[in-house]
């Protein structure tokens, strides 16, 4: 037997499951699911149809959105202090560890004051043991002695303060990790807080963030599953969970960001992918949330208008089709089926093949599918 085509809708719907529904079920057709029944001509022949059950399920609706890969711990690293770079001794690219040196400046300015404020708290320092004598002698007062104290702990301040300032004058690697971009160059003369490195620590492991619409973000959590595929690795699918949920949405876009911890540990026999921050990623996230809904094949759908599409029933006569109006929540990709908010309920039948060519009331005559079971040979 020759098997009828499938609607444009269904075409449609099977090649992309992840667009939109009002763009997926839309065909152009001019026919109506609240269309009176159409007479059926004397003697007309009845359509050949296959049905397929209505199956009522408790099931977790996805949420698929795009985003961009990242490292979890990736940050800008600069100088406290401003002045002359002397040596960069790392690449973009370049892996690092924790505590190597990756810029420097030019000491010949922070030195002096360093060595001046040493030399000032080593005075104080001498001048308070002096005034500590002379006060155990009664020979200078409470008030020199406080006054000698205060001296020395201002002095030491001011040492630890160009001490600390002079380590800040040198870029070390907070962690083992990789070079993301290089942006200075020995000789350059920097300010303060100028970012000199763009850094990102293999400690945190990789992750995924994307922007939720209102209406998805608050139906995932922490630790939902999800699946993530790559540009750059076609074919390619990896594990996530949500490792967090942002509690504001980004201002000016009207979405929240949602963070994806991804695993990307190689399987048996396979080498661990070469992963870089910002290749475009797309994920399917599979929410704890889960709704009852009617399950349906997808090319059982036609004459969509945003989230109404029709089906076709079997009559009770078992020899009549019937339109009947039904509303899609949302569309399966694994598996091909439509679920339905709206439609004929559990234990109803409705029409795969054959759906293209019929009105409300043709006469149809049910064919059973065909046997996938192999065929014995004589």
């Amino acid at each position: 037997m020759v098997r009828a085509p499938s609607p444009t809708l269904s075409a449609a719907l099977l090649g992309g499951f992840a667009v939109l529904l009002s763009g997926l079920l839309s065909t152009g057709c001019s026919g109506s699911a609240s269309a009176a029944p159409t007479p059926v001509a004397s003697g007309e022949a009845p359509v050949r149809v296959r049905l397929a059950p209505v199956v009522t399920e408790e099931v977790a609706r996805p949420v698929r959105a795009s985003g961009t890969l990242a490292g979890k711990q990736e940050v800008r690293l600069s100088t406290k202090v401003g002045g002359v770079v002397q040596a960069v001794s790392a690449d973009e690219g370049q892996k690092v560890k924790r505590g190597q040196v990756l810029a420097a400046l030019d000491l010949s300015e922070i030195g002096p004051l360093v060595a001046q404020a040493r030399e000032a708290r080593e005075k104080a320092a001498r001048d308070l043991e002096r005034v500590k004598g002379l006060h155990s002698q009664q020979v200078a007062t409470l008030a020199q002695l406080q006054d000698a104290t205060t001296g020395y702990e201002v002095a030491d301040a001011a040492w630890r303060a160009a001490s600390f300032n002079q380590r800040q004058a040198t870029v070390l690697a907070p962690s083992d990790g990789r070079i993301l971009k290089r942006m200075v160059e020995p000789g350059e003369v920097v300010s303060p807080g100028q970012p000199l490195f763009f850094f990102a620590s293999t400690d945190g492991g990789w992750v995924v963030r994307v922007g939720l619409a209102d209406r998805d973000v608050v139906r995932v959590k922490e630790g939902d599953p999800a699946e993530v595929t790559l540009d750059a690795y076609p074919g390619r699918t990896f594990r996530a969970r949500i490792s967090e949920v942002a509690s504001a949405a980004t201002p000016g876009v009207g979405t929240a960001e949602v963070e994806l911890a991804l695993d990307v540990r190689p399987s048996p026999g396979s080498e661990a992918p070469r992963l870089l921050s910002g290749l475009s990623a797309k994920a399917v996230v599979t929410p704890s949330e889960r709704q009852a809904v009617q399950l349906v094949p997808v090319e059982a759908l036609l004459e969509g208008d945003g989230e109404v599409a029709s089906v076709f029933t079997l009559d009770g006569d078992g020899r009549t089709a019937r339109r009947q109006r039904v509303r899609v929540a949302f569309l399966s990709g694994a598996d091909g089926r439509a679920a339905l908010s709206e439609g004929p309920g559990g234990g109803a039948r409705v029409i795969t093949d054959g759906v293209a060519f019929l009105r409300d009331g043709q006469a149809v005559a049910v064919v059973e599918a065909p046997s996938t079971e192999p065929t014995s040979r004589r």
